[in-house]
């Protein structure tokens, strides 16, 4: 089943106003220690609801979806944005990302929605492609 974006997502932040709220009240209070990071990650993007504050806190934001409609989304809003990076992935795979390279990794309200195997697929690359020291935050559903 294919998702209606639209909302570009900004339905999932009602309850706390705005997306705007929400990041400033929820989220960047829990990741501000890790921002600004050199390289971003970001799963699931979605229309690039959170890519839209955190290509402020970078040099690089790779923002990985496997929903055509949603990178396609999110080229077009940043445009005008050479240093972040919309690419289409298999819904798994993390193999466009160098190893190594990256010193934040962030996924929200995305990771609830695969099953364990697939979740278990993202972790596991994680751990090849974080730089040492490299940290994370993915909000995700309790299995």
């Amino acid at each position: 089943m294919k998702y209606d974006w639209k909302e570009a997502g900004e339905e999932w932040s009602q309850p706390w106003g705005s997306s705007a709220a929400q990041w400033a009240g929820t989220i960047f209070p829990r990741i501000r220690e890790c921002l600004p990071a050199e390289t971003i990650l970001e799963i699931a993007p979605g229309f690039g609801r959170w890519t839209h504050y955190l290509k402020d806190y970078c040099n690089e934001v790779w923002a990985v979806d496997k929903s055509s409609d949603c990178i396609e989304a999110c080229r077009e809003r940043f445009a005008s944005h050479s240093h972040v990076r919309c690419v289409l992935n298999d819904g798994r795979s993390l193999s466009m990302i160098p190893d190594a390279s990256v010193d934040f990794v962030f996924s929200f309200d995305s990771f609830v929605h695969p099953d364990r195997d697939v979740v278990e697929e993202y972790l596991r690359q994680l751990g090849t492609k974080l730089k040492v020291g490299g940290k994370g935050f993915i909000h995700h559903s309790n299995f």
